[in-house]
């Protein structure tokens, strides 16, 4: 089944990195908390969990801690703290759009097509981050405490779809990271990935582009198979 005359039937958004210019705040407060045990964040760390859960960042950074010779602080009081930090940087900033996001939004919407926000974050997290540029975009939304998995599992896309009452394998996803692209092709979806924190290659049912300036839904169309 084709929607608007489409190829596809729904659009499926990440939202850190892909919507919102947030990653630079995602480093801080990881580099903040690392510190605290002194211990560098690098570029290839930041990459490395580009696009995870907090859970999945937190193992991370824990094992990072332990590795060093000090007691491995628990995940989740590391990610107590990682919370409390992008909270209040998504206060005191709130992101705006990406380049290219808000054109792309209102041509999806404008062509009557479904909807969902797609995240690792918390749900407070992707609260502040509508709060800033709509909620109105999205018909509905997955976050990370919705899921029992989380990306690179296919679960949260699968979700997504469910809620929006369409097959995956007919939607597009827009992604960022290595993680949520292998995540929206396990559940099917052809996905529009942006190359710009992490080297991502083409793949089947993948697209890789610089960014969402000049992604339309014609184009989306032009590409999808």
């Amino acid at each position: 089944m084709t929607h608007a005359g489409l190829p596809f039937t729904g659009v499926l958004f990440d939202m850190d990195g892909t919507l919102v210019d947030t990653e630079p705040m995602w480093q801080r407060a990881e580099q903040a908390i690392m510190a605290e045990y002194g211990v560098v964040w690098t570029h290839a760390d930041q990459a490395h969990c580009l696009g995870g859960s907090s859970g999945r960042v937190t193992r991370y950074m824990s094992d990072l801690v332990a590795a060093t010779g000090q007691p491995a602080p628990p995940p989740q009081s590391l990610a107590a703290r990682f919370s409390e930090l992008m909270l209040a940087n998504l206060r005191d900033d709130p992101p705006g759009p990406q380049p290219g996001v808000a054109e792309l939004l209102q041509q999806v919407r404008d062509h009557d097509l479904p909807t969902a926000l797609v995240t690792s974050s918390t749900g407070d997290m992707m609260t502040l981050v509508l709060d800033a540029i709509g909620h109105h975009w999205f018909d509905v939304t997955v976050h990370a405490g919705d899921v029992e998995r989380h990306k690179p599992d296919p679960l949260p896309y699968q979700r997504a779809s469910e809620l929006l009452g369409v097959d995956p394998h007919t939607c597009v996803a827009i992604e960022d990271s290595p993680t949520g692209s292998t995540s929206a092709n396990a559940a099917g979806a052809f996905v529009v990935v942006i190359e710009h924190m992490a080297e991502i290659r083409p793949a089947p049912r993948r697209v890789v582009v610089a960014g969402l300036e000049g992604v339309d839904v014609a184009w989306l169309a032009q590409q999808y198979y």
